[in-house]
């Protein structure tokens, strides 16, 4: 898990755009591009760069993150 934290604390400071696999309560999986800007213990906080908003999700909600390519 330090690992983890390691490196979405350089996603943070470098503002490095993110692939992000989640899934959504009834909905089922989805995924978004963003910039991860916040997080705790319980939560991350993104900017959505395509929807132009701002996404608040649970740790046990997301799939996979990665750097954009």
């Amino acid at each position: 898990m330090n690992e983890w934290l390691g490196m979405m604390n350089e996603w943070i400071k470098n503002n490095q755009l993110l692939s992000v696999h989640y899934l959504r309560i009834k909905k089922g999986p989805s995924s978004f591009s963003g910039r991860l800007l916040q997080m705790n213990d319980d939560y991350l906080l993104f900017y959505g760069d395509d929807m132009k908003e701002v996404i608040n999700l649970h740790i046990h909600q997301i799939d996979h993150i990665e750097p954009f390519e």
